[in-house]
């Protein structure tokens, strides 16, 4: 519910002008926690997963959520660009984990032979 009222309520202008800098930090970090995420569930986690598997879940476990913060940095009194910075960020955090999970949990499916 978080994501939409932030998506509907986000300053077009104000995501335009940030956006070169939410995008170098939304979809690298979210990449870089997926592989990590997926190293850990790969070598440490004694569930035996193939690479699919713990590429996917390193998918799903990579997106933080920072929307909350984002609704208290407003009522505080921020100012909109950090407001827009963080809340742009969710979003295409949240995006960026969608496509990475769609990608990787098609290669599980593969490695399984459905």
């Amino acid at each position: 519910g978080l994501i939409f009222k932030e998506a509907v309520e986000i300053n077009l202008n104000l995501f335009l002008v940030a956006l070169p800098q939410i995008l170098m930090l939304a979809f690298p970090m979210v990449m870089l926690g997926t592989f990590l995420t997926a190293l850990v569930a790969l070598y440490i986690l004694p569930y035996g997963f193939n690479i699919g598997a713990a590429a996917s879940l390193g998918a799903i476990l990579a997106s933080t959520d920072p929307i909350a913060v984002a609704s208290v940095l407003k009522t505080a009194g921020a100012s909109p660009r950090l407001v827009m910075h963080i809340a742009g960020e969710s979003l295409l955090n949240d995006g960026s984990a969608y496509v990475f999970f769609t990608i990787f949990s098609q290669i599980y499916y593969n490695e399984l032979g459905l």
